[in-house]
């Protein structure tokens, strides 16, 4: 019988990205050694000043739609478009989610 583990999304902003590739399998390799079957991958395709970025908000919106326990982003992605912690505040307290911010 195959195991159902708890559902984590990734996010990454690909202004930080020097490769796609491998951000996306970081972010792979982080969820099975956490414990979690990887969803969609939520890309932000550029710096968001006002409000929340679009993909955050997509992200956020299909976490609460399919019940998901966590978010898995590189360290900093978070960072630089709105303020750290209000992103971290969405997914955390409305999103009732763990956020895990891995790789360098």
């Amino acid at each position: 019988m195959t195991e159902v583990l708890p559902l984590a999304y990734g996010y990454l902003r690909d202004d930080l990205l020097s490769e796609r590739g491998s951000a996306e399998v970081m972010l792979q390799a982080a969820a099975n050694a956490l414990g979690y079957e990887l969803g969609t991958v939520f890309h932000e395709p550029r710096p968001w000043r006002e409000g929340l970025p679009p993909a955050f908000v997509d992200l956020l919106l299909e976490c609460r739609r399919a019940a998901a326990n966590a978010v898995i982003t590189p360290h900093g992605h978070l960072a630089e478009t709105v303020s750290r912690s209000v992103l971290r505040t969405a997914l955390v307290a409305h999103g009732e989610l763990v956020v895990h911010e891995v790789g360098s």
